[in-house]
């Protein structure tokens, strides 16, 4: 097979995984069922882009086709949605998080079944929920005043005032018992006392005991009375004397210093945790993580010394990339990548041999040098700065020390310099790269960014031509498992 037709066919083979992933991913439907437009004007839609989801009680139902700012500081979104969703009179829209830190989408909800239908022209109402920074700032704003009240009120209640003060509320609270008491007790027996005397006015004759029993159970029942009021001011009395002595929970929380430290170091705590989850959910939000692999052909470079094959073919380089970001406000990034070895490692043996020659009894030694290689992984590990246009690395290279710059020409070009294996590791020179990188298609919600490279490897020892592509994308789940790893600030 000639060389035109292998290149053919690794592009072929390239160009059908690209078309895999981008209708995988991007979930493109062909001859997808007819659509209508919904509008909706929302404060805010931090997080929205285009293509994010429209989902009505959580089921997929369109995506976000446009968004607009309107004349008075508000947002416009337009979304496609299917034809066959009802929304009626009183139905809205909202901006929501898949999960607590997922990506956002909007959700409709339709309105009352009972109501008459909407029109696509009316413009739908939009809410956002709070964010994160708002909810630790409302935790933090009711931790201070706990802190505040308890403040106040340890102050008012302690000392000799305080002591006052809390027995005039006792003393009120046995004035109003009492009062209480009476006035129940009362209403029972006043019904009884004008019957009482009601019977005497209707029959003087033959009901003089009988009145004088009325009269024994009423002041039985005063007696009762003011034994139950002796009983209530001496419980009173009680419960003032264990506040007084610190028992108790309200004693405890009036008298006892303990109890205010614990209070204290308690809301201490819960200021001091709401710092620390305002502290680590702003680092993982300024984390950028991205991940992305290419493949690519090697045209030319020959066929090193122990390889069978053609000189003038070529060899295929494939490799998977991550590129951490720690806090973008500064200008340091990693980069790490495991590739495949495309003319893989030397190995050299040499064998001796003795061979004696039977006629002439004479031995003679044979020595075999052998050279095979064997197809193996390098690894790439490197710290980088940002210098705009300019970005430098150093670090590993193919598994060899070495150093890279990076020109950003702009968003989609960037040409790219690397050199490495100083110490003739593989080759006799040391290795130079020379490529530039073309993005045709940025990362978008659902669709990962989609690039293609050319250059010239390995121009010292056995240049090859390049040529290639792959994908890369931005990782917020991953990210958010490595937010919890020390980085300096």
């Amino acid at each position: 097979m000639s060389s035109a037709a292998k290149v053919g066919i690794f592009m072929l083979v390239i160009l059908a995984i690209l078309g895999y992933f981008v209708l995988k991913i991007e979930r493109v439907s062909v001859g997808g069922g007819p659509t209508k437009k919904v509008v909706a004007v929302f404060d805010s839609v931090a997080g929205l882009d285009n293509k994010s989801k429209v989902r009505v009680a959580g089921v997929p139902v369109g995506e976000v086709t446009n968004i607009r700012l309107l004349p008075d500081g508000k947002a416009e979104v337009t979304m496609a949605i299917r034809r066959d969703v009802e929304l009626h009179r009183g139905a809205f829209a909202k901006v929501v998080n898949l999960g607590l830190l997922g990506e956002k989408y909007v959700e409709l909800v339709p309105g009352p079944e009972n109501a008459p239908q909407i029109s696509e022209q009316q413009v739908l109402r939009g809410t956002q929920p709070a964010s994160i920074d708002e909810v630790t700032n409302q935790i933090s704003a009711i931790a201070t005043d706990v802190k505040a009240i308890t403040e106040s009120l340890r102050s008012v209640m302690t000392g000799p005032q305080g002591q006052q003060r809390l027995q005039e509320i006792v003393e009120n609270i046995r004035q109003i018992t009492a009062q209480r008491e009476i006035t129940a007790q009362l209403r029972t027996e006043i019904p009884r006392l004008a019957e009482s005397i009601e019977k005497v006015a209707n029959s003087l004759n033959g009901t003089l005991g009988e009145n004088r029993q009325d009269i024994h159970a009423v002041v039985e029942n005063l007696r009762k009375l003011s034994g139950d009021l002796r009983t209530t001011t001496d419980n009173l009395n009680a419960i003032t004397g264990q506040v007084r002595s610190g028992e108790g929970t309200v004693g405890k929380l009036l008298y006892s210093e303990e109890a205010h430290q614990r209070l204290t170091t308690a809301l201490s705590a819960v200021e001091s945790g709401v710092n620390e989850l305002r502290t680590t959910l702003g680092r993982a939000n300024r984390i950028a993580l991205d991940l992305g692999m290419k493949a690519e052909y090697q045209a030319g470079g020959g066929v090193s010394q122990g390889q069978v094959g053609n000189p003038i073919g070529g060899h295929t380089r494939a490799a998977v990339m991550l590129r951490l970001v720690p806090n973008p406000e500064r200008n340091r990034f990693y980069n790490v990548e495991l590739a495949d070895d495309p003319r893989g490692k030397r190995v050299d043996k040499t064998d001796e041999f003795t061979v004696t020659d039977p006629a002439t009894g004479r031995s003679q030694t044979v020595i075999i040098n052998e050279t095979r290689f064997e197809r193996g992984f390098r690894v790439s590990a490197q710290a980088g700065w940002n210098l705009q246009p300019l970005s430098v690395r150093v670090g590993l290279f193919d598994s060899t020390g070495g150093a890279g710059v990076d020109y950003q020409y702009n968003n989609r070009l960037r040409f790219t310099g690397e050199a490495f294996d100083f110490s003739r590791r593989y080759d006799p020179s040391p290795h130079l790269r020379l490529y530039g990188e073309y993005i045709f298609r940025h990362e978008k919600p659902n669709t990962p960014l989609l690039f293609v490279t050319s250059g010239v490897d390995n121009v010292f020892n056995k240049t090859a031509f390049t040529f290639g592509g792959g994908i890369r994308w931005r990782d917020d789940d991953l990210k958010y498992l490595l937010s919890s790893v020390p980085l300096g600030r």
